[in-house]
């Protein structure tokens, strides 16, 4: 690849270099001029600009980010599409993300203009998040480097190990006297924290703190899948009576003391099923060392004392502020729409329905118009066909406009562009059709006030009479779901898969089920209207 300044007559299928603004029309860097760009150039007198020029054995920046992200592909990720150079893998499941870090770094090592970043190794993570990110630093890649990446072997370097649902059981032990209280809120946290990683705390019971009343305590919870104990004393020592308990039944340690702070007193044991010397800070609902175990062993990954010792780095958590506050009763979240408007019109006789005139504006405009207007972060509209017409159209409208090339594969190929075209921290998505006029920008901030994850509030439909309609608000849990989509379908499969979790909005009249499809319905609509 080369720089170079060239006459615009000799700049089509060329990439742009730099960003330029003419006329009130922005061309943005890498794009690829089209015959549209060549003749607004040439119309504003432009005579040369600075493109970059591929050689025969350059692949463009997209091309070459989704032939290396499928690379990565396995049942426990989803892959989008690459937009301006970056394609992101998302978890399609939730639980532990493991990662082959010497594999990652043998990528990031090939070239400096293809790069993968990704989260901490053994986070927890949720079904949708985005994991890792590939970008492509330039415009092009040599193809001689996707060949050493497709040598790599990359297909399990990023996976994600499910929580499994465990049967757990408690040992409190006593000093000189039981403390209820304490007793209460050490079960009561214990419990909290398992209920979040799948499992259950079935019994709990208490002894002195004895290595002889321990063990025996211990004797009796060996059909358990992870045993707890935690002491009224800490543990100080291999040879405290909470260790020597559990080497009194024929135990195992595999490691007292980790590197992490909250959390330097955890004892990792095992009798035929782990068992865990808990530190005080287990009683805390903060971020410690106990949940970093836990998180594995509910993954059904083994643990070493050499695990352990690696945890030091990134191993100081009491000073960690940006942890998201789950308890905030003020959360905002981002949430953003996409209008699907790349549709060939079929039953309109060739005419695009969308630039059909209604007032003093067109269908199209209508709903860009409500979507701009309402409280979501960021409107992008999927063109397709006659693309040029819809954008010239909407140039005064702030929106992203993404181009579906396939959009002959249906609706489904122009969901899964605009998910990918995404902001990488977008919490929720409104999917829209091109084709309702009567969507308002008040529905749409009714169904954004009313998603909220911590309610179990993940999908929002409108209804009326009961019956669903559109616009879908859907979040980010299902990215991964949406990218499955094939053919001319929408998320409505997604949604009914998912009843359980849906929140109906009910609405005083039929917009949300009106969409026209042909003349005689536009007709009708607009003898309404006039």
């Amino acid at each position: 690849m080369k720089f170079s300044k060239i006459s615009v007559k000799y700049a089509l299928n060329n990439i742009l270099a730099h960003s330029i603004v003419i006329d009130g029309k922005r061309l943005n860097k890498g794009k690829i001029l089209n015959n549209k760009d060549i003749l607004h150039l040439k119309k504003n007198k432009i005579e040369k600009l600075t493109c970059a020029i591929l050689d025969k054995n350059d692949i463009q920046e997209d091309t070459a980010a989704n032939q290396i992200i499928k690379n990565f592909k396995n049942n426990k990720i989803a892959v989008e599409k690459a937009f301006t150079g970056r394609a992101n893998i998302l978890a399609a499941k939730s639980g532990l993300l493991v990662i082959d870090e010497e594999k990652i770094n043998k990528f990031n090592k090939i070239s400096t203009d293809i790069t993968i970043a990704t989260l901490r190794n053994y986070v927890k993570v949720e079904k949708g998040e985005m994991i890792a990110t590939i970008k492509i630093i330039s415009f092009s890649v040599p193809d001689n480097k996707l060949k050493r990446i497709n040598n790599l072997n990359l297909q399990t370097s990023l996976t994600i190990f499910p929580f499994q649902e465990k049967k757990c059981g408690l040992i409190l032990t006593q000093g000189y006297q039981e403390n209820d209280k304490l007793n209460s809120l050490s079960e009561k946290r214990i419990r909290e924290r398992l209920i979040k990683n799948n499992c259950k705390l079935i019994i709990s019971i208490k002894c002195k703190h004895d290595k002889n009343e321990i063990a025996k305590k211990i004797s009796l919870l060996k059909n358990f899948d992870i045993i707890f104990i935690l002491g009224a004393s800490a543990i100080v020592d291999e040879r405290d009576e909470i260790p020597e308990a559990i080497k009194f039944n024929g135990g195992k340690i595999i490691r007292f003391g980790m590197p992490v702070d909250p959390g330097n007193l955890l004892l990792i044991a095992k009798d035929k099923v782990p068992i865990i010397g808990l530190p005080g800070c287990a009683r805390s609902p903060a971020l410690n060392g106990f949940d970093w175990i836990l998180e594995r062993l509910v993954a059904d990954i083994e643990i070493t004392s050499m695990d352990i010792s690696k945890m030091g780095i990134g191993g100081l958590l009491k000073t960690r502020k940006s942890q998201k506050n789950k308890n905030a009763t003020n959360i905002t979240y981002k949430i953003c729409n996409i209008i699907l408007a790349a549709g060939k019109s079929k039953r309109m006789n060739k005419k695009n329905k969308l630039l059909s005139k209604i007032k003093n504006s067109n269908l199209i405009s209508k709903v860009v118009s409500a979507s701009t207007n309402s409280n979501s972060a960021e409107t992008i509209v999927v063109v397709g066909h006659q693309r040029e017409l819809l954008e010239d159209n909407l140039k005064r409208f702030n929106v992203k406009l993404i181009f579906n090339k396939q959009y002959n594969q249906g609706m489904s190929s122009s969901i899964k562009m605009g998910i990918s075209s995404l902001p990488e921290d977008c919490d929720a998505v409104i999917i829209m059709l091109g084709d309702m006029p009567d969507i308002s920008s008040k529905l749409l901030n009714n169904m954004i006030n009313s998603f909220n994850p911590e309610l179990k509030k993940y999908i929002i439909v409108p209804t009326y009479k009961n019956k669903l309609g559109n616009p879908a608000l859907i979040s980010r849990m299902f990215f991964p779901d949406i990218l499955k989509l094939k053919g001319d379908y929408g998320a409505k499969s997604i949604i009914k898969q998912n009843m359980n979790i849906v929140s109906k909005l009910p609405q005083r009249t039929a917009a949300t089920l009106l969409d026209i499809d042909n003349h005689s319905e536009l007709k009708t609509y607009l003898a309404k209207h006039d």
